[in-house]
């Protein structure tokens, strides 16, 4: 295993720039032994990995000839919280599936429309696979998959569950429509989702926090749902209102069935 002492180290420069502008850098920044076991299991590449003491790394010894020895020091300068795990990773995620084969393949799609936080949309991608969903799709305007805290937040769920990113919306609304996928929004404006029937094949399209859905998005949709509040609350956070959905989604029996 090599050491590494310098901050000037260029792969320190290098896992400087990862964590900085980790989607010009491709790489999706790991931290702990749980999350990087996921991602590599997942079919993640790790390319630069660092740790503090060698014995960090004697369950992964396959990791040998990209890891690197580091002070606490310069293990805190590459990580993202203040106090680091023992191993921290870079890795070049598994490349996001075709949209086409994927979208023919899904009957529960989940879309996001302009999601700029980053831990809200971890939290709706590992609801997501709790509750079901068969592929998460991120249209352009989306927080870069490649963020740190998604991945934090998705508990591993980013590296399982099929995520198509920086989607075009149109391409997206083509191939629904070739594969007879009603597109259904949550809509303050909508039915009750708690007495909505689910169709067999469907894509729940989640706005941006605060602004909502784009306009040409909400009139391409075939149903409006609505979670029904009780005293002043207008509103609730994109993950909340994405996690009851997805539940009432889930336990509902989808029309067409008997």
């Amino acid at each position: 295993m090599r050491i590494i002492e310098s901050k000037a180290n260029p792969i320190i420069k290098r896992a400087l720039k990862a964590l900085s502008q980790p989607a010009e850098a491709g790489l999706i920044l790991i931290e702990g032994h749980k999350l990087l076991k996921e991602a590599i299991s997942s079919g993640a590449k790790p390319q630069m990995v660092f740790v503090e003491h060698p014995d960090s790394l004697n369950d992964m010894p396959e990791l040998e000839s990209v890891c690197f020895q580091v002070s606490r020091g310069l293990l805190r300068e590459i990580s993202s919280v203040q106090n680091p795990a023992e191993i921290i990773a870079f890795l070049t995620p598994q490349p996001a599936p075709d949209l086409d084969k994927a979208i023919k393949k899904a009957a529960k799609i989940l879309l996001l429309d302009r999601l700029q936080d980053p831990g809200n949309i971890g939290t709706i991608i590992r609801t997501g696979e709790a509750m079901g969903i068969d592929l998460l799709i991120m249209l352009k305007g989306c927080c870069s998959i490649f963020n740190h805290k998604i991945a934090r937040a998705a508990m591993g769920s980013n590296f399982r569950l099929p995520i198509c990113h920086d989607a075009d919306f149109s391409s997206v609304s083509e191939l629904l429509q070739k594969y007879q996928t009603a597109m259904i929004c949550a809509d303050m404006e909508g039915k009750p989702v708690a007495d909505f029937q689910f169709p067999l094949r469907a894509a729940l399209v989640l706005g941006q926090e605060g602004k909502g859905l784009d306009q040409k998005i909400l009139n391409e949709c075939n149903s409006r749902l609505a979670i029904p509040m009780q005293g002043r609350v207008e509103s609730l956070n994109v993950a909340t209102s994405a996690a009851i959905c997805l539940y009432e989604w889930a336990r509902s029996r989808p029309a067409g069935l008997s």
